[in-house]
C-alpha cells in the first residue's frame, strides 16, 4: 500500500473513530464510511483500524452490513463468474 493510501485510511479512521466509540456498531460505521464515500478495501482497512480487529472481522462486519448489499451481491456475482470461467462449477 503506498504512502498516499495509508495517509487516507488513517484519516478516515480518525474521522470514524466517534462514531464507533458512541454505537459499538459495525452497522452505524459501514452507514458513516458509505455516506463519506470509503467503500471497498478503503472502508475494509478503516474498519480494522477503528475497531481494532482482525483483517478477517473487518471484511466480515463490512460485508455483512446492510447498507453494504449492492458491494455484497457485486462480489458473489463476480466469484460465481469467475469460478464458472474457470469450470469449478
Amino acid at each position: 500500500m503506498d504512502a498516499e493510501r495509508k495517509a487516507r485510511i488513517a484519516d478516515l479512521a480518525i474521522t470514524a473513530q466517534p462514531v464507533w466509540d458512541e454505537s459499538r456498531d459495525g452497522g452505524v460505521l459501514q452507514v458513516f464510511l458509505k455516506e463519506i464515500g470509503c467503500h471497498g478495501v478503503d472502508a475494509v482497512m478503516v474498519t480494522r483500524q477503528v475497531v481494532g480487529c482482525s483483517l478477517g472481522e473487518a471484511k466480515t462486519m463490512f460485508i455483512t452490513a446492510a447498507c453494504r448489499a449492492d458491494e455484497l451481491a457485486f462480489h458473489n456475482a463476480f466469484m460465481e463468474g469467475l469460478e464458472r470461467s474457470q469450470g469449478d462449477v
